[in-house]
Parts: C-alpha cells; sequence; structure tokens
C-alpha cells in the first residue's frame, strides 16, 4: 500500500511540472474508420473522419492535443528531406524528423522498430511532446500517425492509437 502511495505520488509531482494538463486514462477506447484504415481513440478524442485522413484533439486539452492518422508518400518525404530513394522504414522516420527540424518546429529524440515493420519515434514539437509512427502499406506508400500533446503524460495515449492501425483490405 506505501509503494502504491509513492508511486501516484511521483506521478501527481511529474504531472504538476509538466506543461499543460495530464493525460486522462486512455480506456475505454472507440473504433474510428475510414476507407483506409482503422484505429481506436480512447474516449475524449474528438476525430473528424475524411478521404484518406483522420484528425483530431482531446477534449482535455483540445487546442494542446494534436491527433492525424493519413496515407503517405514515403519517397517524397526521404526526397523531401535530402535523401535517396529507396529507404528504409528508419530512414523515412528520421527524413520525417529532419523535416520539422529543418522548419524549427520539432526534434528528434529517438526511434524504435516495431513488429511488422512499422517505426515508431519519439521527439518534441514547438508545443510539446510528439510522438510519430510510419506504417509502410507498399512500396512508396503508407500510413502516418502523429500524436501532439503538452507533456509525456499522454504517451499511454500514442500506445493505444499506434497499436491499433489497421489497414482495411
Amino acid at each position: 500500500m506505501k509503494l502504491s502511495a509513492t508511486i501516484v505520488g511521483l506521478s501527481l509531482i511529474a504531472a504538476a511540472c509538466s506543461s499543460g494538463p495530464a493525460a486522462p486514462t486512455p480506456e475505454p477506447t472507440d473504433r474510428v474508420c475510414n476507407a483506409d484504415f482503422c484505429i481506436e481513440v480512447p474516449v475524449g478524442w474528438t476525430v473528424e473522419v475524411g478521404d484518406g485522413f483522420m484528425a483530431g484533439h482531446h477534449d482535455v486539452a483540445p487546442t494542446e492535443t494534436f491527433l492525424t492518422v493519413g496515407l503517405i508518400n514515403l519517397e517524397a518525404i526521404v526526397q523531401g528531406a535530402g535523401g535517396s530513394w529507396p529507404a528504409p522504414t528508419d530512414e523515412v522516420a528520421r527524413a520525417f524528423w529532419t523535416l520539422l527540424e529543418d522548419a524549427g518546429v520539432g526534434s528528434f529524440t529517438r526511434s524504435q522498430r516495431m513488429v511488422g515493420g512499422a517505426e515508431r519515434s519519439w521527439g518534441t514539437h514547438e508545443t510539446g511532446t510528439m510522438w510519430h509512427l510510419v506504417y509502410p502499406t507498399a512500396p512508396s506508400a503508407g500510413i502516418g500517425v502523429e500524436l501532439r500533446a503538452p507533456n509525456d503524460t499522454w504517451e499511454t495515449h500514442a500506445d493505444a492509437v499506434f497499436a491499433s492501425l489497421e489497414t482495411v483490405p
């Protein structure tokens, strides 16, 4: 019991030291689909669904949270960042961050290969923390998922969305 109280206390201190509101629990989730893909979004996210994309924000922090899911051209990302095509998925993810860094709005921290060939990356955006997923679907096509939030407590929301991404056959 004492350990639980300590963990809760440390979590509250960490959230208090971060900018913006702490993330609410990411459960339950709602399934959202368009003609190309589906995701699970934690309750509280308001998502607009369009042709080839989804965009939304969380009601707890509507001006500080941002979620996008969309069809992306992997080759264009790599070449836009000055690289050459073809390139592996980790280089596509890094090229995405290079474009943000060149624009002065983001900074890459790290990336990790996911089961199935996707690449997840972490960094900062001018508005806070950012998580990105590159999910290849064809040699030069894929799905990009981006979640921006005011602090690291929102990573559980990125985890839920990223893990749930499915293409529609």
